[in-house]
């Protein structure tokens, strides 16, 4: 039964607890004959430099050169040798730029690395050196420039990312800049638009092949992109409806408030235009009007929800104001202008002049599947306007529709199914794996096709059943194992025609989508029937935007962890994949392969926007300091905690927003993360945290492991983190307590805020216990807390 208790309110203990530390040195490593090795990394650096020197650049004197190691290296001193760190961009590959001056320093340290009188600090740097290279045309070619080679057409669109020097507005940057803007004109390349942010300087440009070669070959070119496609493909169906109500209401004045970042919005549709605030066109010479007709799909679901339940119910109440920012043209794809730059300005202008907290994002771009390396394009643009703006961002996972080379599914869409889905061609695409944000896949609803149903003989057999992944979806996961998808909702399935050769990559999906909006209304046909990841999406920006109707003083990191705190992995997903195939993937990659497709599962409603007195939902928002622990007392009453046999559960998750720069493998600048742990006292917990103690206590990690779903190591990789543990007997003597803990990586020190926010959502669960009155004795228990804290 839904809840009916607005969610309580928890405050962590008032204790500072330094983190424990430990001073690491980096290990020096072993290189045998380092006369040899400085004769090695000296003849390398001269070719590497003589490469540099042949290819094009906008600033003579100017190197960025390529660094191959072992070990660890120390990126902190590596100007200690006239080289200042730039990027990293493999795990054994760092980027580092220098000057004439810089250069002649770093030949002559390597010159000294092996004389035994020679007085050299930081030598262990030179030690981990296993080659100096240039960065070549092969390296700046981005995934899709490799798999499709430049267009043949005479003039072309092109993405040129510099390397990020130094930040946005410093002088060195804007040097580059300038340089970068001369040369361009001095090679008569046309500069359509630039984006400048910290952590990304990308132009794009309008080019030939010769000009594109010349790109290929600049020494401050890191990559060179095609322009992106966004990704989006579906179907569409007319339905009839019912009448609809003579009037349908405008939403509350004080609702929340969804920006959809689309193709536009057709706001005179009679069941969106009561909740249309205001629209905006980002794309030259075109008017906010969706002609393609995704925009006004999307609209629906993330006003409605589910339509096809309130079709059968023909009840129509909005519950939220929707604005139009549109930024897909009327071909459903990318602008002459970058997407980047069209993102920033128009979240900008949403949230400055319209307060939107929350904004659908169902695109993607099929020209930049994640590869495991670096979090980049439109993915690190949402980040960094999330973290900057406290807004949640809703993102679609992309849609898979085959691929030729190499063939995937090979023949069948049904017989390869579920394998095809965990093959690399159908990784999340841009902007799917940013980490700020809630990425979500599809699932299926629907197994029987329009034909299917109206005829007897079977002539389309869809891959998923009900409730399994669709076969579109792609999967994660994002940077360093982030858990991506986060959440999965109803998407849509497709169908393979059976007896007919060649046909296997033009799937049916009329009968097996989901309902929503038709941007071509006329008399019977509102609706239509759509099928995509692009569609799951926007029913996740539906319950957000319900939460925020809510609980308005939310935070977008407390939206995100409400959400994904109600999540559970559907058994219907788990089974999809057979015990050979999960074992096998568990081998490979040390994961569970439904984690990698449907994150943390589907959304349950129960007690989503209210608590029960068997179900309750305790919430906290607080700010922590760098290499400190924040500690929270669950509030569990001994009836919960009851040795008798009954099964209880609970659910812990945050969520936060960090800094972020695409030049670290890391990517995100500090991790804070919690451990759920039993005790007899707040005074015995924090002995195994405390920095003065770390000497006489053991570290402490989760309790009660084995009742646990997902490990602190996975959970800990993303910024919003989730498990739950199920408990049939405990003890009502002992104490529970979340512990969150921060730390910033050494690089991350200086763009992190002093206290960085987090949100904490915890759910305490007695279903079995028919006379449970867990709200009222936890309640009881917080003001009890409270009257204790007053009194200290």
């Amino acid at each position: 039964m839904p809840g009916s208790f607005e969610h309580l309110r928890i405050e962590r203990e008032p204790l500072q607890n330094d983190r424990r530390t430990r001073i690491y040195k980096i290990p020096k490593h072993p290189r045998g004959d380092l006369r040899k090795h400085s004769q090695q990394l000296g003849s390398d650096l001269q070719s590497a430099v003589d490469n540099v020197r042949q290819q094009s650049s906008s600033q003579q004197g100017h190197f960025v050169l390529k660094l191959k190691y072992s070990g660890l290296l120390d990126v902190a001193n590596l100007s200690k040798h006239g080289i200042e760190f730039v990027s990293q961009e493999e795990k054994r590959v760092c980027i580092v730029f220098s000057d004439e001056k810089g250069l002649a320093l770093f030949a002559d340290h390597i010159s000294k690395l092996g004389l035994d009188d020679a007085e050299l600090t930081h030598r262990q740097i030179l030690e981990a050196i296993d080659g100096i290279e240039s960065w070549s045309a092969s390296d700046r070619k981005s995934w899709a420039v490799n798999q499709y080679g430049l267009p043949a057409t005479e003039t072309f669109i092109l993405d040129v990312e510099l390397w990020p020097i130094q930040v946005a507005h410093h002088p060195d940057r804007n040097k580059i800049c300038i340089a970068f803007d001369v040369w361009l004109k001095a090679q008569n390349i046309h500069s359509i638009d630039r984006v400048n942010l910290d952590s990304l300087l990308m132009y794009r440009l309008s080019v030939n092949s010769v000009q594109a070669e010349l790109l290929l070959n600049h020494s401050d070119v890191r990559f060179v992109d095609l322009s992106p496609t966004s990704g989006v493909s579906y179907k569409s169906l007319s339905r009839d409806i019912n009448s609809l109500p003579d009037s349908i209401p405008n939403p509350p004045a004080d609702a929340a408030r969804i920006c959809i970042l689309d193709s536009g919005i057709n706001t005179n549709h009679p069941l969106l235009a009561p909740a249309i605030a205001e629209s905006e066109t980002y794309i030259e010479s075109e008017d906010a009007s969706d002609y393609s007709g995704h925009g006004t799909a999307v609209a629906g679901i993330a006003l409605y929800g589910d339509i096809e339940a309130c079709n059968r119910l023909n009840q129509w109440t909005p519950e939220l104001f929707l604005y139009n920012a549109k930024v897909l043209n009327r071909d459903c794809e990318f602008d002459e202008k970058s997407i980047e730059k069209t993102l920033v300005d128009a979240v900008s202008y949403f949230v400055n002049e319209h307060q939107c907290r929350i904004f659908n994002i169902s695109i993607g771009n099929a020209n930049s599947p994640y590869d495991q390396r670096h979090v980049r394009g439109m993915a690190y643009i949402l980040d960094k306007l999330a973290r900057d703006f406290d807004v949640l961002f809703v993102v679609s996972a992309g849609n898979f529709s085959g691929s030729d080379a190499p063939p995937v599914p090979m023949a069948s869409w049904r017989e390869e199914y579920p394998e095809y889905l965990i093959s690399p061609q159908t990784a999340i695409i841009d902007p799917a794996p940013a980490l700020n944000v809630l990425t979500i896949g599809s699932l299926a609803q629907h197994n029987a096709t329009a034909d299917q149903q109206k005829y007897p003989e079977i002539t389309q057999l869809s891959p998923a059943g009900e409730g399994q992944p669709s076969p579109f979806t792609r999967h994660g996961p994002s940077i360093r194992g982030a858990i991506k998808p986060d959440l999965m909702a109803t998407g849509g399935n497709l169908a393979s025609p059976l007896r007919q050769p060649d046909m296997q990559f033009q799937p049916h999906m009329r009968g097996l989508g989901v309902l929503t909006c038709n941007h071509q209304f006329v008399g019977n046909t509102l609706f239509r029937e759509i099928s995509g990841t692009s569609f799951a999406a926007p029913f996740i920006t539906h319950l957000a935007g319900r939460l925020l109707n809510n609980y308005p003083e939310s935070s977008a990191n407390m939206l995100r962890a409400m959400l994904v705190n109600q999540a559970n992995m559907p058994n219907s997903v788990v089974s999809t994949f057979s015990d050979e195939m999960q074992s096998a993937y568990r081998v490979q990659c040390k994961r569970d392969i439904e984690r990698d497709v449907a994150g943390y599962g589907i959304i349950d409603e129960d007690v989503l926007f209210r608590s029960s007195e068997n179900a309750v939902v305790l919430m906290a928002e607080d700010k922590i300091e760098n290499n400190a622990h924040h500690f929270f007392e669950l509030p569990l009453p001994p009836d919960y905690l009851r040795s008798k046999v009954a099964t209880r559960e609970l659910r812990a998750t945050l969520a936060y927003s960090p800094p972020v720069r695409t030049t670290r493998l890391d990517y995100i600048a500090t991790r804070i993360c919690y451990r759920l742990v039993k005790g007899q006292s707040l005074e015995e917990v924090q002995r195994h945290f405390n920095h003065e103690t770390q000497d006489e206590t053991d570290v402490r990690n989760d309790d009660a492991t084995g009742n646990r779903e997902i490990c602190s190591s996975l959970r800990d990789k993303g910024t919003v983190q989730s498990s739950v543990w199920k408990f049939k007997k405990r003890n009502p003597n002992e104490k529970w307590f979340v512990v969150v803990t921060r730390q910033d990586r050494d690089w991350g020190v200086p763009i992190c805020m002093e206290l960085e926010s987090y949100s904490l959502v915890v759910t305490v669960t007695d279903r079995e216990n028919e006379d449970a009155q867990l709200y009222t004795q936890i309640l009881q228990r917080i003001q009890q807390q409270q009257r204790a804290r007053a009194r200290v």
